[in-house]
């Protein structure tokens, strides 16, 4: 089924109210132009909370030099485009030297370019040209590790005495009593220790081998790492998405945000005190610990970044009650700190696609996509989610890979990514989810997901209102109210793919509802009807 995209269409259709008796009535809810509220709310220390964020793998995203590697002067070249979709803010993945043994993440050297991509000149000017168009830029900070071809590392591991013989953590057997963790994944091995000759000592490491862990219990590490985060803000960063940050330090009971973990990110955040309208997300463990990642709502992380949610979305897609959904909401309603923001993710770099983990159903990934961009919270949005880009099937590091195949721009041979080879293959139906084609199709994805931005866009409700969830007897029917100052929204979705839906929501209306996006119908009396697997906004005050 197809969705109306409300907000693109005519002045006439945005007017319009509900059908049903309440659309004889004279429309209230004049739309007025959301520019200047836009501007006000993307302002000052609380812009996160009202900003969509894009996340840029920038190896994969546009190609400037037609060496198959996406790099930062393509990125600068595209900015237009993702301003034109309706981004506030760009999450880069790691852009630092690595040897590449995981995508990035383990940085050689924490202050510079990876080559391939550029240098910090380039960066300047990529942080000026987004700046310039309203836009924030944070990027990928990896501190529990670095890689083992670091200036650190191959210093720490010539011998037992040198000054930073106690960077790193070093064990005499494979083994340690006081770590109690092992890898975290299987993909990065069984055994989380590495021996060096020149020390006759291993190293400990939660990842790949090539990633050894920092020892935070030294306090010249937790000075230098301080120093790295204070280099990227004095250039201009607006923060940073900290990976796997909750892992800087283990003990014999536990391995995730340890006191001395805490400890840490409270310096953190207080060094991005040090310069105005910064913020930093946390990627949490699991959705049962996210909360502990925001302290007390102002002394440790903005917002929380929580793998679960690819996995929640995956689990969700083709279920048919809503309870789930709403249950999960509620829990961080419950558990959140005030001040403390959820990072709203559907797919990302390490979980499937969203096109893949709904089976290609299209009103699945849509559906999820509405709740991203109306729940409390900050929208990610994974780069290509916006084309529903397809999973590819070769990897070069390993198989997650696969969702991180390069940007599908025009139905050029190179799709526009590229006049080269690129380095990894394009993933599967490029010739139909690149974004030329998809600009010309009224009905497309890109054209769902730019004028959900767009209903987004200077409505305060949507970034900083109360939630409610609205109950209607149907174990089928999401809906919940987002209230703001002066707006109030009704959103409203069906988990039923195989039959329209209608049912009457208990909480009653002052005004005739004003359709805003979506296909559906609701009267001030609470009478809802939806579409097969169907969606709508309302706005009620």
């Amino acid at each position: 089924m197809r969705f109306r995209h409300a907000l693109a269409l005519s002045a006439a259709l945005v007017g319009c109210g509900s059908s049903g008796d309440d659309a004889k009535k004279p429309a209230g809810f004049a739309e007025k132009d959301r520019t200047a509220e836009a501007t006000r709310l993307l302002k000052g220390p609380d812009w996160y909370r009202h900003a969509v964020f894009y996340e840029v793998y920038v190896r994969s995203f546009q190609d400037s030099d037609g060496d198959g590697i996406g790099d930062i002067p393509g990125l600068t070249s595209r900015l237009d485009e993702l301003e034109a979709l309706g981004v506030n803010a760009i999450w880069l993945m790691p852009i630092m030297p690595t040897p590449f043994a995981d995508s990035g993440y383990d940085v050689s050297d924490y202050q510079d370019i990876n080559p391939d991509y550029g240098t910090l000149s380039d960066f300047d000017t990529l942080l000026k040209e987004a700046h310039d168009r309203g836009m924030r830029v944070i990027i990928d900070l990896v501190l529990n590790h670095t890689s083992d071809q670091h200036a650190w590392f191959v210093e720490s591991k010539k011998d037992k005495t040198n000054p930073k013989a106690d960077w790193y953590v070093w064990s005499d057997t494979d083994s340690d009593p006081n770590i109690s963790c092992g890898p975290a994944n299987p993909i990065f091995g069984t055994n989380p220790w590495t021996f060096v000759p020149e020390r006759n000592q291993y190293y400990y490491h939660r990842f790949y081998a090539g990633q050894p862990d920092l020892n935070y219990r030294n306090p010249e590490v937790v000075d230098a790492t301080l120093n790295v985060a204070r280099f990227w803000l004095d250039r201009g960063v607006d923060g940073f998405r900290c990976d796997v940050i909750g892992l800087l330090v283990e003990s014999a009971t536990g391995c995730d945000m340890e006191p001395e973990t805490v400890d840490y990110i409270k310096k953190l955040r207080k060094v991005l005190k040090e310069y105005p309208d910064r913020a930093m997300v946390a990627e949490s463990s699991n959705f049962d610990s996210s909360a502990s990642y925001l302290g007390n709502g102002s002394d440790m992380f903005h917002m929380a970044f929580d793998f679960a949610y690819g996995y929640f979305w995956g689990v969700l897609f083709g279920g048919t009650s809503a309870a789930p959904i709403q249950e999960r909401f509620q829990k961080v309603q419950d558990t959140y700190p005030a001040g403390g923001q959820d990072a709203l993710v559907i797919g990302s770099h390490d979980v499937l696609r969203a096109y893949d983990m709904a089976n290609g159903i299209e009103s699945r990934w849509r559906r999820a996509a509405l709740i991203q961009m109306t729940m409390p919270g900050t929208p990610f949005v994974y780069y290509g989610e916006e084309l529903a880009l397809r999973q590819g099937k070769d990897f070069v590091v390993d198989s997650r890979d696969r969702q991180r195949t390069p940007m599908l721009w025009d139905d050029s041979a190179g799709y526009g990514f590229t006049t080269g080879t690129p380095w990894l293959a394009f993933g599967a139906d490029a010739d139909a989810t690149n974004l030329a084609v998809e600009q010309a199709d009224a009905n497309s994805n890109y054209a769902y997901y730019k004028t959900l931005l767009e209903m987004r866009r200077g409505r305060e409700a949507f970034g900083t209102g109360s939630l409610e969830f609205l109950s209607s007897g149907s174990d089928s029917l999401l809906a919940y109210e987002r209230a703001g100052k002066d707006e109030s929204y009704w959103v409203v979705l069906s988990m039923d793919e195989s039959a329209e839906l209608s049912a009457n929501i208990e909480k009653k209306l002052d005004r005739a509802p004003k359709l805003l996006f979506g296909d559906g119908t609701l009267t001030k009396s609470g009478d809802v009807t939806l579409p097969e697997a169907g969606a709508a906004v309302f706005r009620v005050r």
